[in-house]
């Protein structure tokens, strides 16, 4: 029987062309739980998010994404999508021409009372309540990191993957990403949250994963890693 909630990569290989970006990635995250992806830039973070939901580029030639047991490998982004996996977009990707209203229902119907709602998307983030009619090319950075996450709850989620959520953020609006995602966390939901924020990662993840060129080095809880300066220095450049 399939494990329920449970995503799991064995031995991904992705490729840009001819250029292999991923060489055997295998990692896995299971609902309720905070997973951090790090990694110094240019080491197939985002590759890794892009393969898991069948985005293309890149090109997935070996390996499996799994859903619950579902092989998803194959499936296009939108039937992904269906089976309550979301992301948060390195970039934040939102329209210039859309308000805020529109970004949160354009996946899904405003009078819908099931999962999450706009009300209840403008409860977590009261800002962007106050911005409801703004378009996307108006809001700071901070409210078009709060939209992408909204957007990405509105499909009722049972994982979201993150990429570089808290870039370009202020501090204060980092401590209130963190306590988004510790409180995803109550909510059953897994994160697989790409990060170059270090220590903000560290305050989140329950589980971490450091990649360097395409593949896994490091693999432990965030206290462990915490307590190896070695890898710290060695893979990620900070001690």
């Amino acid at each position: 029987m399939a494990d329920n909630g449970v995503l799991e990569v064995r031995d991904l290989h992705s490729f840009y062309g001819a250029a292999h970006v991923l060489h055997g990635v295998t990692l896995n995250v299971r609902r309720g739980e905070v997973v951090g992806l790090l990694g110094r830039n240019g080491m197939g973070k985002t590759t890794l998010i892009r393969s898991i939901m069948g985005l293309s580029p890149p090109m997935v030639r070996e390996g499996k994404v799994t859903w619950n047991g579902e092989d998803m490998t194959a499936l296009k982004p939108h039937d992904i999508a269906q089976r309550k996996i979301a992301i948060v977009p390195q970039g934040r990707r939102l329209y210039s021409s859309l308000s805020v209203t529109e970004h949160l229902t354009m996946l899904k119907n405003a009078r819908s009372k099931e999962g999450w709602t706009v009300d209840k998307i403008f409860g977590l983030f009261p800002r962007l309540a106050e911005r409801r009619h703004h378009r996307g090319n108006q809001l700071s950075g901070g409210e078009r990191g709060m939209l992408a996450v909204g957007r990405a709850l509105m499909i009722d989620p049972e994982l979201i993957l993150m990429d570089e959520p808290s870039e370009g953020l202020a501090p204060v609006m980092v401590q209130h990403l963190e306590a988004i995602v510790a409180s995803l966390k109550q909510m059953n939901i897994g994160v697989l949250l790409v990060e170059q924020n270090l220590y903000s990662a560290l305050e989140v993840a329950d589980r971490v994963y450091i990649l360097e060129t395409g593949r896994i080095v490091h693999e432990g809880t965030s206290a462990e890693l915490q307590k190896t300066p070695d890898v710290l220095m060695r893979y990620l450049g900070v001690h």
